[in-house]
């Protein structure tokens, strides 16, 4: 039996992940039950409920029409397009302000870098952020209140 590549084990992975049964992957791989075995080992397959939920979805929708299921598909797949992009473009803007960072420590950039970063966030993980997130973001600002506070100190100082 031929040793699997890293690619034939990624793809094992994600077709368990989608809840395809080990010994349904041993035959689909050709290899035995064990190595599909060794290989998923300890893992809970991820997007099985996922997989289970949108199939009930589109069972509706086709019960309706087949046309509305494909209206359905076609509406799903272009708003991915737009979140995909979305996030793309907000983490490419925070590479570069994480880079002007970097170059420039003033707190005006502190507080630009850290609007730029709570819209980022925003953009790739939703408006409606999790706490722990919305934590941080008040824990950032405070940290920039506290430079702000430890600078104008800093020029009164200097002043006097």
């Amino acid at each position: 039996m031929a040793r699997l590549s890293s690619e034939d084990r990624e793809k094992i992975l994600a077709d368990f992940h989608i809840g395809e049964s080990q010994n349904s992957l041993a035959k689909k791989y050709g290899v035995s039950p064990a190595t599909i075995n060794k290989i998923c080992k300890g893992i809970t397959p991820k997007f099985k409920d996922k997989v289970n939920t949108v199939t009930s979805i589109k069972r509706e929708l086709i019960e309706e029409s087949e046309y509305q299921s494909e209206c359905f598909d076609a509406k799903v797949n272009d708003n991915l397009k737009h979140l995909i992009f979305f996030q793309n473009s907000a983490l490419k803007n925070q590479e570069l302000a994480n880079k002007q960072l970097n170059e420039d420590s003033e707190l005006y950039d502190l507080k630009l870098h850290a609007d730029l970063t709570s819209k980022n966030k925003q953009t790739v993980l939703g408006k409606d952020i999790d706490t722990q997130v919305n934590i941080n973001n008040q824990n950032n600002q405070q940290t920039i209140q506290e430079i702000g506070v430890t600078f104008l100190d800093e020029n009164e100082n200097e002043n006097t």
